[in-house]
């Protein structure tokens, strides 16, 4: 989406940051678990003031949140009594946490080091179709081979013309297929989920992969 439809989302908050959950997703504890993140670099794109980076922060050498909004940054932070220093004019540091104020688009290896891990719960179903595929090719561009990602993303119906998008699985796929490996790791339905009522949605699955970056170029 533009820039602008994340700026006006989090100055109106309530329902226009529902995606904002309280507490550690299950799918970060169930696949990104202590022993597996020990000495890990983790990068979370379009993290916003997920409470998700507590866990990387504990469990893992190094956190790097990037987010378009500095008010979600400075939220992070300030509701979490992490104090910080602000490095530069995009660059926020607090012992393991690293929060960059930037576009994800602009994010370059400098910014970021040495990546093994992204976690991405909020970026694929964010973006529009064309959007999306710049923002995989941008991802991939950052990360070496054997780096993993675990992306959770939703499907359901009716769709919607805007975020969270709803993503098939096959979809998933054919976006990282050529560079990664893919499984398909989780697809429980969630009749539970907020969305389903706010939404009038008949169903809504939250699946999760985890992909694993190949050293070479897959030829079909």
């Amino acid at each position: 989406m533009h820039p602008q439809f994340w700026l006006d989302s989090w100055e109106r908050e309530g329902s226009a940051t529902s995606f904002h959950r309280q507490d550690i997703h299950p799918y970060v504890v169930k696949y990104a678990d202590p022993e597996q993140l020990r000495g890990k670099r983790v990068l979370v794109p379009l993290c916003g003031k997920t409470n998700d980076l507590l866990w990387f922060a504990q469990h893992a050498e190094h956190v790097i949140g990037i987010e378009l909004v500095d008010k979600a940054i400075h939220q992070f932070f300030e509701q979490n009594a992490l104090p910080y220093t602000q490095t530069s004019d995009y660059r926020y540091e607090s012992g393991p946490i690293t929060m960059l104020h930037r576009d994800i688009f602009d994010v370059t290896l400098e910014d970021v080091g040495k990546i093994d891990l992204v976690y991405d719960r909020a970026a694929l179903v964010a973006l529009p179709l064309d959007l999306r595929l710049r923002y995989v090719s941008q991802i991939d561009s950052l990360l070496p081979a054997g780096a993993e990602q675990l992306v959770v993303t939703l499907e359901y119906a009716p769709v919607m013309a805007e975020p969270p998008f709803s993503i098939a699985p096959d979809e998933t796929s054919a976006y990282y297929a050529a560079r990664y490996h893919v499984e398909h790791i989780e697809q429980p339905e969630r009749p539970d989920h907020r969305m389903i009522p706010k939404f009038g949605l008949s169903f809504l699955k939250e699946h999760a992969f985890r992909l694993t970056k190949l050293a070479q170029l897959m030829v079909a």
